[in-house]
């Protein structure tokens, strides 16, 4: 009977390896990649919700960008920095954690009453680590019934954080990109505005100089017409 069971987790890991494959192919957006890996996460690992944090631009806070329905409503609401909360924790330490059960009495766990943690009894989160970009984010998985994680759990989730992770390296180094992008056009834009409102100075001070000096000379003129008209 150990024949067939091993043929089927073979089966089952190069289904999960395809479809890893597949959505690390979809396109360089976090989101697109994230959501489809928490969806493909929550498959493999039998649970009930998976969070997917990644590292912002700023490298010092994890945000949500992936999530099972109905928490996909969240992405880009929660924020969390590192060190604080079971996720931050993570991230910081590059240490997986598991809590089979009373997640509220461990000092670490910070609840979103959005993501309604109380719903839900066991978790395990890990990194998602890369060789060239080192942190890239975290995985957390959660059950609503009590389910007792083992290391095979953690370790395909820290298989399936690193087949993701340069992948979500690249679409984050595309976002930051994009968005460099965007800034250098704005400022391009602020510049062209910038030198046309002083254009427009410009040409409105020298116009204003040229009224006032032909003023000026208007009343000369007219000052010296009446001197020339005046008797000796």
């Amino acid at each position: 009977m150990s024949a067939p069971r091993s043929l089927l987790t073979a089966d089952r890991e190069l289904a999960l390896l395809r479809e890893l494959i597949q959505a690390a192919s979809s396109g360089p957006g976090v989101e697109p990649l994230a959501a489809a890996a928490a969806r493909i996460i929550t498959a493999a690992t039998e649970s009930d919700v998976c969070f997917v944090h990644v590292l912002d631009d700023t490298e010092r806070s994890l945000t949500l960008a992936g999530a099972t329905p109905p928490f996909d409503s969240e992405v880009g609401k929660i924020r969390l920095p590192l060190g604080q909360g079971i996720s931050g924790w993570v991230a910081s330490q590059r240490q997986p954690v598991v809590i089979r059960k009373d997640k509220e009495s461990d000092p670490r766990y910070l609840p979103f009453q959005s993501l309604r943690g109380r719903d839900f009894t066991s978790m395990v989160s890990v990194p998602m680590e890369t060789d060239p970009g080192g942190l890239v984010g975290v995985l957390n998985v959660h059950t609503v019934a009590e389910r007792e994680f083992g290391d095979s759990d953690v370790e395909l989730l820290l298989v399936i954080g690193r087949l993701i992770a340069g992948s979500m390296h690249q679409a984050r180094l595309h976002r930051q990109l994009v968005s460099r992008e965007r800034a250098h056009e704005n400022f391009v834009e602020q510049v062209i505005e910038a030198q046309e409102l002083e254009r427009r100075r410009l040409a409105g001070d020298i116009h204003d100089g040229i009224s006032q000096r032909l003023v000026t000379l208007s009343y000369w003129l007219d000052a010296a017409a009446q001197s020339a008209k005046s008797p000796d």
